[in-house]
């Protein structure tokens, strides 16, 4: 498994897009305007939704608003701080966490990797995929 910097994660040529939700809603307007060094900063309370559909910040099935990132503020893997390749359950290991709740993905705290927090799944839709399955003019990270 090769794990990658968070900011490389997205082709370079999709990096200027908006980053939507699975409900179509812009979380930021930009994959590069994350990594600005000032934590990922959101313009209003996050809209982030779990595989059933509900959001974590509401859905009681999430009771800590944290998510696993495990980078710095710019998009560089934190080496010592990603829970051994986020495969450590130990609460002796950390990783970085941000709070939901602060409005910001990357904040740069410190937790036990015997959490359970939020993970985020990215999908970057290719340029001719994108156009089969929404209008053409519609373009975005999901």
């Amino acid at each position: 498994m090769v794990i990658q910097n968070l900011d490389s994660i997205v082709r370079l040529a999709d990096r200027e897009l908006p980053v939507v939700n699975t409900r179509g809603d812009v979380l930021f307007n930009s994959w590069n305007g994350i990594f600005n060094g000032q934590g990922g900063f959101f313009s209003q309370a996050p809209r982030i939704y779990s595989f059933s559909g509900k959001n974590v910040l509401t859905d009681m099935a999430w009771p800590q608003k944290l998510v696993w990132h495990g980078s710095s503020a710019h998009g560089e893997r934190a080496i010592d701080t990603y829970c051994d390749a986020w495969h450590s359950a130990s609460p002796d290991k950390v990783g970085l966490a941000s709070s939901l709740l602060g409005n910001k993905l990357l904040d740069q705290e410190r937790y036990s990797c015997d959490n359970r927090f939020v993970v985020l799944c990215v999908e970057a839709v290719p340029q001719d995929r994108r156009r089969k399955r929404r209008d053409a003019s519609s373009s975005s990270i999901r």
